[in-house]
């Protein structure tokens, strides 16, 4: 690993010791960390789950809070990552700055411990038998944004590339005759960390969460990448939904599951990095049956206790 070169201002922004969107220091972030996409439920979490705030940074909003977990003892951070990936891709790559780059020299550590990051967030659920309610905790997931194709990750497995394959093959054949952007779509699958994964269902079945292990789609936007026909203009994917639930996953042994539109980029990218991190999202409204699940933030918090006690067996 390269740790000599210096990086500019221009690669990564910091302001008097602080990564400039985040506007955080390296010490004020915990080694544990869930991220969430609305700011607003930083503080929530904080306000149920720590025993005080050591840190409390509001930037471009986006919203940290760092303490000691009440119920592990562990110092936590709660972080927003906005919403989808382009704004996710800027948050994790500040966190994994403030984690591996000496910012007074702005040169890479020579080494680093490994950051743990659990997502905890709502999804829409795309599984008939699977109710809203449930969280479902992601084995892998598949990106339909392009902000992952800026990295060039190798696929972690052939499970991973056989959903690559299905998913493409699938849109492919969704997209109109004529359609300018047919074919345009490159799915890219990535897998969470297995024994976070193992540990977060393990806890879910203790405590009896009702809870789901299968496969997430994350999109690109919510309404013509969801499918959703609002605009006055044709989808470059006919009738997507179907599309998506149309993906064999017979090789792989898993359920689509649940559509959200972070959980592919931060799969991919912190997998990438050797990081250890799974998803948690509950779903809460399914468009095949019409139903909204307007009050979920029992199952938000259920969701992030699941990975405060993930966080605590990892240390064992």
């Amino acid at each position: 690993m390269e740790t000599t070169r210096r990086l500019s201002s221009d690669d990564l922004p910091v302001v008097k010791g602080r990564v400039y969107h985040l506007d955080l220091a390296p010490e004020e972030l915990a080694q544990d960390i869930v991220v969430v996409g609305d700011p607003d439920r930083v503080p929530l979490l904080a306000d149920e789950l720590l025993l005080g705030r050591e840190v409390d940074r509001c930037h471009r909003g986006f919203r940290t809070i760092t303490g000691v977990a009440r119920e592990t003892g562990l110092r936590v951070s709660f972080v927003t990552s906005g919403i989808g990936a382009p704004s996710t891709e800027i948050v994790l790559n500040e966190l994994a700055a403030l984690n591996e780059i000496n910012l007074r020299t702005m040169t890479r550590k020579a080494s680093f411990a490994p950051l743990h990051v659990v997502r905890v967030g709502t999804s829409g659920g795309l599984a008939p038998a699977t109710p809203v309610g449930t969280l479902v905790i992601t084995d892998i997931s598949i990106g339909l944004d392009n902000t992952g194709l800026f990295y060039d990750i190798p696929a972690p497995d052939e499970s991973c590339l056989y959903l690559e394959r299905e998913a493409k093959r699938v849109l492919d054949a969704a997209a109109p005759a004529g359609a300018r952007f047919a074919g345009a779509i490159v799915p890219y699958a990535a897998r969470a960390d297995r024994e976070l994964v193992a540990i977060l269902h393990e806890q879910a079945e203790v405590l009896q969460i009702l809870h789901r292990r299968g496969i997430t789609v994350s999109s690109a936007g919510f309404f013509a990448e969801q499918g959703r026909g609002v605009a006055r203009t044709r989808p470059t994917v006919a009738g997507l939904l179907d599309a998506i639930g149309g993906i064999d996953t017979g090789a792989v042994g898993l359920a689509m599951e649940n559509m959200e539109m972070e959980a592919g980029f931060l799969l991919h990218f912190l997998g990438g990095l050797g990081y250890r991190a799974a998803v948690v999202c509950v779903v809460i409204n399914k468009r095949a049956t019409g139903e909204l699940m307007v009050d979920y933030r029992q199952q938000v918090l259920d969701g992030a206790r699941l990975a405060l006690g993930a966080f605590r067996r990892l240390r064992r």
